[in-house]
């Protein structure tokens, strides 16, 4: 498992809690959002951002990601600000 930037392609590891790797979990009814909690002790981060967009928690067979439009980008940075 990775973090990665839509925007960028830089890939970051997951960080570690509790001497494990954090697992990925949505909140929220209508418009969900991404965290980070930690299995043991149940601490939640918001997902970290890179270029001020929130990273992608991808396994590391499974990249759904291509390259986004000029168009996808700009979406991107209206909605989580630039």
């Amino acid at each position: 498992m990775k973090l990665v930037c839509l925007i960028c392609g830089t890939e970051e590891k997951i960080p570690l809690h509790c001497g494990k790797p954090m697992s990925y979990i949505q909140k929220g009814n209508f418009r969900k959002r991404d965290f980070l909690k930690c299995e043991i002790c149940g601490t939640e981060l918001e997902m970290p951002r890179h270029c001020n967009v929130p990273m992608l928690y991808v396994d590391e067979d499974y990249m759904p990601i291509y390259k986004l439009s000029k168009s996808e980008i700009e979406e991107l940075k209206r909605i989580y600000g630039e």
